[in-house]
């Protein structure tokens, strides 16, 4: 009977100490619901939605326990009454996608380092740059606006009154600014569809007509009779293509007002897939470094921040937010070794490769399915996996497609199927 007795009051104590500490999670939450931006399923439609800010301390701010969003430099988080209904309004739409994008990295790829992840400071309408000895650069020595960054942790290289001051990783929003595209796009670089698909057949249709202009002299002159007069015909036909070629890439370099909006502006804090790409960064930060803008870093972000949103047309303008050009993640862009240079980060090269990567996997695995085997990977642990294989030096056709095959060696159930199904989708980017 003591026994039973015993047994009933640990019974007692444990709910009373579960209803406790229930209790005082109560009291240290105390969640708020805000107008957020969702964006339509297809297209560039989108909505205002009622949605609940979860774990925001119960202190009238826009601070929780992930994340503390603040107004530029300042360190104290924007207050939930603040007089500037914009402001208000940004910080609830990072709030709450950035807390879609944390939840999506520890529910779906299991991260346990995001999940050990202390709180984020999140900067809105911060216009200074970023130095890694100072924190922020002079307001007056560089202003930005529509932009994002992920910026690491760091710590001042000189004291300040006697005490060195540090941060943590952090995520920065600029302010939009709308601003003239004429005056963006410098003539000479060419940043349109046409001037960018003529670089990447340059190289074979130029060597293509050179060969056809030695070879068919070669042939002509082991001939026993030359005609004098074909041979330069022919020499005229490939000569002439060779100038159209040059002469194109050239003249299409002043084409990109072709292709631009007369203003460019964006407000990134109010772009769903943007927050989540920024979030990306400082779940890959562990190895990936975020002040390195390369074309693996940006496009491994980038698959995601799609994972997250899941849209084929990723950061697609928002009426009254921005005029941004999207990325594809069924772009049927094949590669080129110019796509490895830093000015391609913002190519959606990389997100459609690990894309088809997904697409390819999944079929696999419907069929493995079908005949009662299990899955070959869960292809998103599997590109998570290969993040750790990668630095801010790592191009795609060496480094990205060795680490993907790396990973599956270490995640894949079956590794033969796997590996091929990989260097099938190589294949089917022009990476032979």
């Amino acid at each position: 009977m003591t026994t039973q007795v015993l047994s009933l009051n640990k019974i007692v104590l444990a709910f009373a100490l579960a209803t406790s500490m229930n209790a005082m999670a109560a009291e240290k939450f105390c969640e708020k619901s805000f107008d957020v931006l969702i964006r339509d399923e297809k297209g560039d439609g989108y909505s205002f939605q009622n949605k609940k800010l979860e774990k925001l301390f119960c202190n009238d701010s826009f601070e929780g326990e992930n994340f503390k969003i603040v107004y530029g430099t300042d360190e104290q988080a924007i207050k939930l009454t603040n007089e500037n209904a914009d402001l208000v309004k940004k910080a609830a739409n990072v709030y709450y996608h950035l807390t879609v994008a944390r939840q999506f990295w520890i529910d779906s790829v299991k991260s346990d380092y995001v999940a050990k992840l202390p709180q984020i400071t999140v900067r809105l309408d911060i216009t200074n740059a970023f130095s890694n000895v100072r924190h922020f650069k002079n307001a007056e020595l560089e202003k930005n606006f529509n932009n994002a960054w992920s910026i690491p942790e760091g710590k001042m290289a000189r004291p300040t009154n006697g005490e060195q001051k540090t941060w943590f990783k952090e995520i920065w929003f600029s302010p939009s600014k709308k601003l003239l595209t004429s005056e963006l796009a410098p003539p000479s670089d060419g940043n349109n569809p046409i001037h960018e698909s003529l670089l990447l057949i340059k190289d074979p249709l130029v060597e293509m007509n050179k060969n056809a202009i030695i070879y068919g002299t070669l042939g002509m002159l082991a001939a026993s009779t030359v005609n004098q007069s074909a041979l330069t015909d022919m020499a005229i036909k490939n000569l002439g293509s060779l100038a159209v070629i040059y002469g194109l890439v050239e003249v299409t370099k002043y084409m990109d007002h072709w292709f631009m909006n007369k203003y460019y502006y964006i407000d990134t804090a109010m772009i769903p897939e943007i927050i989540y790409h920024e979030y990306a960064h400082i779940a890959m930060s562990d190895t990936l470094k975020t002040v390195h803008s390369v074309p693996v870093i940006e496009g491994m972000a980038d698959y995601f921040a799609a994972r997250v949103a899941m849209r084929r047309q990723m950061y697609e303008k928002v009426e009254d937010y921005s005029t941004n050009k999207s990325k594809d993640t069924n772009s049927k862009m094949m590669y080129h070794p110019y796509l490895e240079g830093a000015w391609n980060a913002t190519s959606d090269f990389t997100l459609s490769l690990l894309w088809l990567g997904k697409t390819d996997f999944e079929k696999q695995n419907a069929l493995r399915a079908k005949k009662g085997q299990g899955p070959l990977a869960n292809y998103d642990d599997l590109v998570f996996q290969a993040h750790y294989h990668l630095n801010e030096y790592s191009e795609i056709a060496t480094d990205m497609t060795k680490a993907l095959i790396d990973a599956c060696k270490e995640k894949c159930t079956s590794l033969r199927p796997g590996v091929n199904t990989l260097n099938q989708v190589f294949e089917k980017k022009g990476m032979n």
